[in-house]
């Protein structure tokens, strides 16, 4: 902007105008010259006029002292005065922009017509598959406001516009460290397992919606209101089991999708943890397939239930946290269909009963060779 510097002195004769700021000239760092001194008369009366313009603003430094001295000659002396200038900033010039913008917000500039202007921001209005939300931190704001006398906005940025979309399903994990009860859990075949902990019977536990004790349906509060179901895919990859024999380690998770979507994680969370323990034993339901999915004849069977029950130190296990990471599901390596082999893979993992595994084995395996003979041998003995 343009300042215009005045000054009147009164004599006989006009003096010699002079406008500095330090020594005698106008610092140039800060003024720019545009004209003068331009002397007009009054009688005796002379009036000087100094144009120049404004580098820098000067309100920061209280101001700039402006000198103006008109000198009468050497018989006739001197007279100075001064001024304070203070030049202030042009917060029309300044902008301002959202930090982390996406695209989407709408910034407003308001003048106030004091030299202080307001920035607003915005976001879309929502709707049925969006919802937007303000995102502020220590550098950014709803709102910023540039004066005068700073020349820049308060905050720095304004806030910027973060889509939030419907939440339609949820995932819970829960980790067991079960080392020092020596039996693997969600295995195939592995040494020392008990029937009730193979994979395909703790997937089942994790899927059953009769059961009242083991299982997502026995604690987690959506599928207990019926506000969700249970996701359950081919390969139990979204609910499911996995061990990690390394740490003896058991994973179990389950993925539950709302009926209503929610737009919240408090929503969420409340819909999707489980009220308690998300437990594997001591279930009230029976779980005794193997891993071939063919039920064990009535004696063997018996055998098991009686021998293999549960860990009775389950009963106090200790829960991991939850996790939000999907672990692979194992996929079971399947046995023979062949009764008589079977029979002999689960009598064999029986300690103590050897002598049993071998009668049983061989009177299955000889029932199979007398069955299987060939027709033409009976045909010729008829």
């Amino acid at each position: 902007s343009t300042i215009t510097f005045t000054c009147v002195a009164s004599g006989s004769s006009p003096p010699d105008f002079t406008f500095y700021t330090s020594g005698s000239s106008m610092d140039t760092s800060r003024f720019t010259y545009v004209s003068g001194p331009t002397v007009t008369q009054d009688g005796d009366y002379y009036t000087a006029t100094y144009e120049t313009t404004t580098l820098i603003a000067t309100v920061l430094n209280s101001g700039q002292t402006v000198y103006c001295k008109a000198d009468y000659g050497s018989g006739s002396g001197t007279v100075t005065s001064d001024i304070t200038v203070t030049t202030y900033y042009d917060c029309s010039d300044v902008s301002i922009t959202s930090l982390g913008a996406s695209g989407y917000e709408n910034i407003t500039i308001t003048n106030s017509g004091d030299g202080t202007y307001t920035a607003d921001v915005t976001c879309p209005d929502n709707n049925s598959t969006v919802r937007w939300s303000l995102t502020s931190s220590s550098r950014s704001g709803d709102s910023a406001t540039c004066t005068k006398s700073t020349g820049s906005y308060s905050p720095s940025y304004l806030s910027s516009c973060a889509p939030q979309y419907p939440i339609t399903t949820g995932y819970v994990k829960k980790t067991w460290s079960i080392g020092s009860y020596g039996i693997d859990v969600c295995t195939s075949s592995p040494t020392g397992s008990v029937l009730e902990y193979n994979t395909v019977n703790m997937r089942a536990k994790m899927t059953n919606p009769n059961d009242t004790v083991c299982g997502p349906y026995a604690v987690v509060p959506c599928l207990i209101n019926n506000n969700c179901t249970l996701v359950v895919d081919a390969d139990y990859t979204k609910t499911g089991c996995t061990f990690e024999t390394s740490g003896s380690k058991l994973n179990l998770f389950y993925t539950v999708k709302f009926n209503t979507s929610v737009w919240t994680v408090s929503e969420r969370n409340a819909l999707k943890n489980p009220q308690s323990s998300l437990k594997f034993y001591s279930c009230s339901e029976t779980y005794d397939e193997t891993m071939s999915k063919r039920r064990r004849s009535a004696e063997i069977e018996g055998e098991t239930v009686i021998n293999r029950r549960a860990a009775p130190g389950f009963s106090n296990l200790p829960e991991g946290e939850d996790e939000e990471v999907i672990a692979p599901a194992i996929t079971p390596d399947h046995q023979s269909e062949d009764e008589a082999t079977i029979s002999l893979v689960v009598l064999g993992c029986v300690a103590g009963i050897a002598t049993v595994i071998i009668l049983i084995s061989a009177v299955l395996l000889w029932r199979r060779k007398e069955t299987h003979s060939p027709i033409a041998a009976t045909d010729t003995e008829a």
